[in-house]
Order: structure tokens, then C-alpha cells, then sequence
């Protein structure tokens, strides 16, 4: 009974992400059938979700996730974020920095539709460097999605970390190769061989002196250098919100929701001084996604049912027995689970629990964690579902098997880095 229950949980997680139903729906009713089968009684079930539910971990886990939705709408909203970007663009100078910067940095908000917001961007700057479309869509994916591995305020590895039961630091200091790699590739594989990137600051133009003589009243290295300064100021101005939730969470260990609250009230400070027009409450909440809060709810509810069932011990057992390493299944179960649900926090609340071992060590716990992270990944990213890779698609009129063509090799560094991390993990158990 209780197999039959969490073969028919991961059927519905499936099917429901295929359908694109709420991430919240989806657990709840995985969660309700795992409680169904578990063998409890209907006292019992409640009580374990009732304990899931008002946990300290899980409730601080929904309340940054809630902060972290509210920050980045009021960064949308208030135009901070596309004046953060300017900024950073401009100090840059040198379009190739510049087009890896904007899509990392629009990245780092999980804005709804965020891979849409950076393209029009992306394509400007592509110009100067004469890309293909196909490469503009790929370098838009790529460098918007290496975030995933070094931003301590992602929610999805905040979830991760939480359900570990590892600080984000700890989780980030086996994460970040993935992200050095993916950008690292997609330099080398992308952008190393483009033409030289077009002057971002046109020279100025000569004037006649007083001799008749013609002389430039300034040169263009001082231009330039006036305008990256502007464009520091602009990108510490518009994002000092950002700037002070990372400085307080990581450099003085501030709680997440702290720290993005306080993101948020300097945002709208700011924002009011500056007589901008200030988000209704309405567009805060929706851009808040309250459904992905109470998913969180329902994913650590899932984790305990997890936890209580004998299959996955089971499963795991039997792999060993037949000589799988749980290192492989950590591999191979994300990469068909997160290709067809197209969620990278679906594919890893739900996977997490199932294929990492009761009483393994602390470190295997941690490598394993983070080969399932990363198979979790590159099955979403290459996902035909996945929602910023169909409007990469749409925005720069390419097919899915012009974009395969173009970002495989990089796509091939980071299955290099989870390999790697699955033979240690395989040592480890």
C-alpha cells in the first residue's frame, strides 16, 4: 500500500507540473496521498503535517520566500532594478562584460518572467558584438542562470539548504563550481570568439580652438572613465537595497527575512523620497506569489511523510544490493524528474528527501545533496517546458534545436562538475 502511494505521489507531482498546475496544489496532493497510505490514522496524519506546518524551520522557510517575493517586486515596480542594471552596465564599459553582468544580475531576482526582461537588454548589447540570435538566446539563459549557484537569497537553495538542515553558506561552498563553470563555459563556448565589441561611449566630437586648429575637448578615455563612474554611482544608488539584504544576511548573519524586509523598507524609502509611484498592495502581494509560499508549507510536509515511509530506505537498499550506488540513482532519477516537471524547486523538495539515505554521514548528506542539485538543474534548464527558455525562444525567434546546438558544450561543463561530485559522493557512502 505504502508503495503504491509513493508511486502514485510522484505520478500526480508529475502530471500536475506537466499540466503547469500551482507547485502549492501539486505537494498538497502528493502530500495527501502519501498520508492516505502512510498507515496512520487520520489523527496521526494530521498531526504530522500540523507539526510539519508550525515548525520553526518551515515557517522562517515561507517568510523568506514571501520577503524575497515582495523585494523583487518592489524592485521591479519602483524601476530600481533596470536602473541597478544601467548602472552596472555602464561601469562595465566593455560589452562583454556587460552582456554577462545584466542577465546574472536580472537573474539574481526571481522576477516572474525574468528571462523576458533581460532579452531586450541582451539583444542591445549583442548587436555591438555582431551575435546571432541563437547565441544572444543562449548567452541570456546561461548567464541568467548561474545564479542559481552562488546567490545565497535563491529560494530554491534556500529550500535545499533547510531541508538538509545546512546553513546556505555551508550549501554554497559545494555549489559554487557549478556556477564557475557554467559562466566559465559560456564565455569560452559563447562569447571568446566574437569580434571586438563596439565603443560604448561615442567619441566625442572635435572642436576648432580659438587657432583654427582642431582639438577634442576631451579624450575618450576620460569620457569613458567619467561615464563608468556615473554608472557605479547609479548601480550603488538604485541598488543599495539589494546591497544592504546581502551585506546583512551574509557578512553579519542576519536572518533572510530580516534582511530582505529591510531590503524592502529602504526600497520604498527610497522610492517615496524620490515622489516615484509606490506598488499598491495588490501588485506587492501577486508579485509576492503567495502560492509558492504555501508551497513551502506543503513541500517540508512532504519531507516528513518521506521520512516516515519504508519505501525509499528500501529503494536505496535494493540499489545497493544490485550494485547501484545511491550516487547513480542521484543522478539519474533528477535528471527524468526535473526534465518533465521543468521545476528546479519541484525536482529538489521532492527528490531530496527520497534519495538521500537515512544515517548517511554529514558529508555525504552535503555531496549528495549537491549532485542532486545539480542533475536537477540541467534537467530543468533543457527542460521544452521551461517557462525562460520558451520566452528566450519567442523573444529571439529560434527553435529548441538551434538553441540545443548552440549551448551543449556548456551545458557539458556543468554534467563534468556533478559527475565529479557524484564519484566523491559515491566514495563517501
Amino acid at each position: 500500500m505504502q508503495l503504491l502511494g509513493v508511486i502514485a505521489a510522484i505520478v500526480i507531482i508529475i502530471w500536475f507540473s506537466f499540466k503547469k498546475v500551482s507547485l502549492a496544489y501539486t505537494m498538497c496532493a502528493a502530500t495527501v496521498i502519501m498520508a492516505l497510505t502512510s498507515g496512520l490514522s487520520l489523527g496521526e496524519s494530521m498531526q504530522v503535517i500540523w507539526s510539519a506546518f508550525t515548525d520553526g524551520t518551515t515557517i522562517e522557510l515561507a517568510v523568506t520566500v514571501f520577503a524575497i517575493g515582495v523585494f523583487s517586486t518592489v524592485m521591479k515596480e519602483t524601476g530600481y532594478l533596470e536602473r541597478m542594471v544601467q548602472g552596472l552596465s555602464s561601469f562595465l564599459g566593455n560589452i562583454k562584460g556587460a552582456i554577462m553582468a545584466v542577465p546574472a544580475l536580472i537573474g539574481s531576482m526571481p522576477v516572474l518572467g525574468g528571462a523576458a526582461v533581460s532579452a531586450p537588454l541582451v539583444d542591445k548589447l549583442g548587436d555591438g558584438l555582431d551575435l546571432s540570435p541563437s547565441i544572444k538566446a543562449a548567452v541570456n539563459l546561461v548567464f541568467r542562470h548561474g545564479m542559481f549557484f552562488i546567490f545565497p537569497l535563491s529560494p530554491t537553495l534556500i529550500l535545499v539548504a533547510n531541508l538538509i538542515g545546512v546553513s546556505v553558506g555551508t550549501l554554497l561552498s559545494k555549489l559554487w563550481p557549478y556556477g564557475i563553470a557554467f559562466w566559465l563555459g559560456g564565455y569560452w563556448f559563447l562569447l571568446r570568439n566574437t569580434g571586438q565589441a563596439k565603443a560604448v561611449h561615442a567619441s566625442p566630437a572635435k572642436t576648432q580652438s580659438c587657432a583654427g586648429k582642431s582639438q577634442a575637448p576631451a579624450s575618450t578615455d576620460a569620457v569613458s572613465q567619467a561615464s563608468r563612474v556615473k554608472g557605479f554611482k547609479e548601480f550603488l544608488r538604485y541598488g543599495a537595497p539589494l546591497l544592504a539584504a546581502l551585506v546583512l544576511s551574509v557578512i553579519f548573519k542576519i536572518s533572510l527575512w530580516i534582511s530582505m524586509f529591510t531590503g524592502v523598507i529602504l526600497g520604498t524609502a527610497m522610492a517615496y523620497l524620490e515622489k516615484r509611484e509606490l506598488p499598491s498592495a495588490s501588485t506587492v502581494l501577486k508579485g509576492a506569489n503567495l502560492p509558492q509560499v504555501a508551497a513551502m508549507f506543503w513541500i517540508m510536509a512532504f519531507k516528513e511523510y518521506a521520512a516516515l515511509s519504508p519505501v525509499f530506505p528500501a529503494l536505496v537498499n535494493t540499489a545497493s544490493s544490485h550494485g547501484i550506488s545511491p550516487a547513480v540513482l542521484a543522478v539519474v532519477f533528477p535528471l527524468l524528474f526535473g526534465y518533465v516537471s521543468a521545476n528546479h524547486m519541484t525536482t529538489s523538495g521532492v527528490l531530496i528527501p527520497i534519495l538521500v539515505p537515512a544515517g548517511a554521514s554529514p558529508d555525504a548528506v552535503l555531496y549528495l545533496t549537491t549532485v542532486i542539485y545539480g542533475a536537477g538543474f540541467l534537467a530543468y534548464f533543457t527542460s521544452p517546458l521551461h517557462l525562460c527558455q520558451v520566452l528566450t525562444c519567442q523573444y529571439y525567434d529560434v527553435d529548441l534545436a538551434q538553441i540545443y546546438k548552440t549551448y551543449w558544450p556548456v551545458i557539458g561543463a556543468i554534467a563534468a562538475v556533478m559527475l565529479a561530485y557524484a564519484g566523491i559522493a559515491a566514495n563517501l557512502i
